[in-house]
């Protein structure tokens, strides 16, 4: 065999170096473990003299068979892992020779498939994750996420769930990563597509992902809690402010109409009519609109701020363009003065019913309001 190798080293041609690499890596991959160490030193050697002149057929070839060997030389593999990627893919992809080093400094300057072919590999460490996350393109993020042996550090993955928000791909992958830290994870549910959001939902629940998720749902009903109370106590507020003369009715009434807010109108009106609330809460939605429209003229709601009521009830009762013009031409042809002894009337019928608990029969309050309005 020495007296081959000898040969072929004579002969400079481009076939007498692919010749003489073919028959070293023979040799190589042969080697018994006793004298393996010898051999890649004298393997490495020459190779790395000649490795610039070959084709690149032949430097894929070598590449290919030594990609996996772990006591291939270190040198050759580096050489070897920078080349371009027909020839680097195979020993990025396996060799157990290039150290963490090695493959973030290679990640650094190398191009979007060197990277995609280390993002492949069976472990990748933290160091090398930094680079991949800091430069990559988004197929080889959404490839280093599914990697299952990839290692991140916290900041890395914060990183590349930021890179996800634009690629639903590497939400995806991110979903199914049992390693995802709790900040990450609290960063990348907001954006989760309702698709992924329920695949999220079938997972453990222990899963990161689900316990944020739960977390999160219950921080939403704890805030609108909170902005319920405060909505409600605001409102509480504005109605008091209106009875003591603080606050104009006309802007309480275009407030809760426009807002969609029927039980504060309908407190609203109930407290400065002195009527009961409940009885008058339910005649916002009532079919008929000749109560609101005797208890607003009588408190003096302007026609505009009238206009938002009606708005709101078309809104809820399905009430066409031209029901709302009849309504607010009623309106303007009520006079303050029948609105006032209507609203007199409409009080003196319900304070008589709340007096004679007894006698159900008569009604509620709703029906003394509406006995009142049309008698």
């Amino acid at each position: 065999m020495l007296t081959k190798l000898s040969q072929l080293a004579k002969d400079n041609s481009s076939g007498g170096r692919k010749s003489l690499v073919a028959a070293l890596t023979d040799l190589f991959v042969s080697a018994d473990s006793d004298q393996a160490e010898q051999v890649s030193l004298m393997f490495g050697d020459i190779v790395m003299r000649v490795l610039g002149q070959l084709e690149d057929e032949a430097r894929r070839a070598l590449a290919k068979r030594v990609s996996s060997h772990a006591s291939a030389p270190h040198d050759l593999m580096v050489t070897l892992a920078k080349d371009q990627i027909d020839v680097a893919q195979p020993v990025l992809e396996e060799s157990p020779v290039l150290q963490a080093e090695d493959l973030a400094d290679i990640a650094t300057t190398s191009s979007m498939d060197h990277l995609k072919a280390i993002a492949g590999r069976e472990t990748v460490e933290e160091i090398v994750t930094r680079v991949i996350v800091s430069r990559g393109d988004n197929q080889v993020l959404t490839k280093v996420a599914n990697n299952a042996g990839a290692s991140f550090s916290e900041e890395t993955f914060l990183r590349l769930v930021d890179r996800s928000m634009a690629y639903p791909a590497i939400q995806e992958a991110l979903i199914n990563r049992t390693d995802l830290p709790s900040d990450a994870a609290r960063m990348l549910v907001p954006f989760l597509s309702e698709e992924l959001t329920d695949r999220v939902k079938e997972l453990g629940a222990d899963n990161t992902l689900v316990m944020v998720m739960a977390e999160r749902a219950a921080e939403e009903v704890a805030a609108r809690a909170r902005r319920l109370s405060e909505a409600r106590e605001q409102s509480d507020q504005l109605i008091k402010d209106v009875q003591n003369g603080k606050a104009k009715l006309d802007d309480a009434v275009r407030l809760f109409a426009r807002s969609d807010r029927a039980t504060e109108l309908g407190i609203l009106l109930a407290k400065v009519s002195h009527l009961p609330v409940a009885a008058v809460s339910k005649l916002v939605y009532s079919k008929s609109d000749k109560p609101l429209i005797i208890i607003c003229k009588a408190n003096g709601v302007s026609e505009d701020a009238f206009k938002n009521i009606l708005t709101m009830r078309a809104r809820h009762l399905g009430m066409s363009g031209l029901a709302v013009n009849d309504a607010i031409q009623r309106y303007k042809q009520f006079t303050d003065d029948a609105a006032s002894r209507s609203l007199v009337a409409i009080r003196e019928n319900a304070e008589k019913n709340m007096k004679k608990p007894s006698e159900p029969e008569k009604g509620s309050p709703k029906s003394e309001i509406a006995f009142a309005v049309h008698r």
